[in-house]
């Protein structure tokens, strides 16, 4: 699906409305504590609740805390924060946008409206104490197609919230539902797909989001159970499972791991070592990079840092979240993916993610700080691998106690577009210092 913004508002360091242009590949950077990562934990949490899942703050690999912890410390009375997505179905722009405030009686973040705009109407949706049953249409303006309605807690908070699920909740068919259930009707007509879950377009979209800190390797891999892991424990037991029960899957995979690991000079060839019949047995992961095949433990810490990803990204797929539709479509959240990597290796997979994301049915965020991975994308630009269009590179610039968003944009020769005036300006300082200039 095509997301192209996000937004954050009074979330922890970001005051007021802070818009994050998002494109199939989209690069985070700015100095360390400048709300980077609380971007991407936000975007995974909004997605996930998107697509009829309970609100979640730290599941791994983030961790927020409880609502004082999210919520920006500011001298407003009543404290709340809104997280949203504007995404485009059928060639127009709809936004989606939850307002979320502290639960009673509790430490949560729970969802207190949900807000619809689309190009002809808004619907709102917010939660009143008043109501223990069914929603019901609390205002309406036929002429505008501004539809308010008004429900109890849990019909937001809950999976797949049930007022989206069950629009004809409406039993006394008044003339304003009425006119909204038209409204329905007309609007899931335009886009071919009801309109009756906010997370109906969000179905095909599976979120994936990888740790920082990922998994030491092992000497030899004991199978005990699958699962999807951030820190990327799962993806042995993957190569192992396929390579097994697999081979067209297997070889297609090595394939590309292969091709990646010779461009990036990270390693000439890889397998799977077993040392049983069965899917239970040990096995052991190998790595040929200059010499002999070596046992994945004994080689640049590098190649086991970086396989995890590889295989997310090459597969993407294997999330246990995501679903077998042709039309899926992948959202990848990296964290620093170029840790412990060469610059040589951190350009090839810049390199490897453009040719990913230039297919369209996967996206990537990419939290980095690494110049090497954002001047091979310019360099793919130039070559005409990916559109300009198709890139977007997000500032984080601190100013005093908050954190302000620049979006920067390339034009078909790569030049940045949107550049505020602080950004580089230490590398520029350094270079200056390196010449022997004064500050």
């Amino acid at each position: 699906m095509n997301i192209t913004q996000f937004t954050m508002e009074d979330v922890r360091c970001f005051r007021e409305r802070q818009t994050l242009e998002i494109r199939p590949l989209t690069f985070l950077v700015g100095e360390n504590s400048t709300g980077k990562t609380t971007a991407l934990a936000c975007f995974h949490v909004l997605a996930d609740y998107l697509r009829g899942r309970r609100m979640d703050f730290n599941s791994h690999p983030y961790s927020m805390g409880t609502f004082k912890d999210i919520v920006r410390n500011s001298k407003k009375k009543e404290k709340n924060f809104k997280l949203g997505l504007t995404y485009k179905h059928n060639n127009e722009n709809i936004r989606t946008t939850v307002k979320l405030v502290e639960k009673d009686e509790g430490l949560e973040p729970t969802v207190n409206s949900v807000a619809i705009k689309l190009a002809d109407g808004e619907i709102v949706i917010r939660v009143e104490d008043t109501i223990k049953k069914e929603p019901r249409l609390d205002s309406f303006d036929k002429e505008q197609n501004r539809y308010k309605i008004i429900c109890s807690a849990d019909v937001l908070n809950e999976p797949h919230y049930s007022f989206f699920v069950r629009p004809y909740f409406f039993p006394n068919e008044s003339r304003g539902e009425i006119d909204f259930l038209r409204y329905l009707d007309k609007t899931s007509e335009k886009f071919k797909e009801s309109i009756y879950l906010p997370w109906n377009v969000f179905k095909t979209l599976s979120v994936f989001s990888t740790s920082p800190v990922r998994s030491r390797p092992k000497r030899t891999y004991d199978p005990t159970r699958e699962f999807d892991d951030p820190e990327g424990s799962d993806a042995p037991m993957y190569l192992m499972r396929i390579e097994a029960t697999d081979k067209q899957n297997w070889e297609a995979l090595k394939t590309q791991l292969v091709e990646f690991g010779r461009n990036s000079g990270l390693f000439e060839n890889i397998d799977v070592k077993n040392f049983g019949r069965t899917l239970g047995a040990p096995f052991q992961l190998q790595v040929k990079v200059r010499g002999p095949k070596a046992n994945i433990i004994d080689v640049g810490y590098g190649v086991s840092q970086i396989l995890p990803i590889l295989v997310q990204i090459l597969n993407p797929s294997i999330s246990q979240n995501a679903q077998h539709d042709p039309m899926q479509s992948f959202f990848s959240l990296l964290q620093q993916p170029e840790i412990h990597l060469h610059p040589k290796a951190q350009a090839e997979l810049s390199s490897l993610l453009v040719k990913l994301a230039n297919k369209g049915d996967q996206s990537f965020i990419v939290e980095t700080h690494s110049d090497y991975m954002i001047d091979r994308a310019r360099i793919d630009i130039i070559r005409g691998n990916i559109c300009p269009q198709d890139v977007s590179l997000i500032y984080f610039e601190p100013q005093g106690n908050i954190v302000k968003v620049h979006n920067i944009g390339f034009d078909k020769m790569a030049n940045m577009i949107g550049v505020p005036p602080h950004y580089g300006k230490f590398f520029l300082k350094e270079s200056k210092r390196l010449l022997g200039f004064k500050d």
